[in-house]
């Protein structure tokens, strides 16, 4: 058997649907392939930790002034870079 589709172990590991022959299928490759058993290992685990989450687990937005700071900056003109008064046309090239 080919490995199993990405989203059919996806599909597993949400375990939302009465099991079909599919999926025993399905799971009788993943108990012999390594490959698929670690894909439905990690996806299982992702699962588990989204359905436990709490909102003490969510990160909180940062506050208001920060966001003002990013826009007052990005809103900002570009100021030219730090170094020689005469710009870049005043550099020579060497000579030769």
């Amino acid at each position: 058997m080919a490995h199993v589709e990405p989203a059919h172990l996806v599909e597993l590991a949400l375990r939302n649907a009465v099991p079909t022959e599919a999926d025993t299928e399905a799971l009788r490759h993943v108990e012999q392939c390594d490959r698929c058993r670690d894909e439905l290992r990690v996806l299982t685990r992702l699962v588990t930790a989204a359905r436990t989450a709490k909102a003490l687990d969510l990160p909180t937005p940062p506050p208001d002034h920060v966001w003002h700071d990013i826009t007052r900056k990005v809103s900002q003109e570009p100021t030219p870079p730090q170094g020689d008064d005469e710009g870049p046309d005043s550099r020579s090239a060497p000579e030769g």
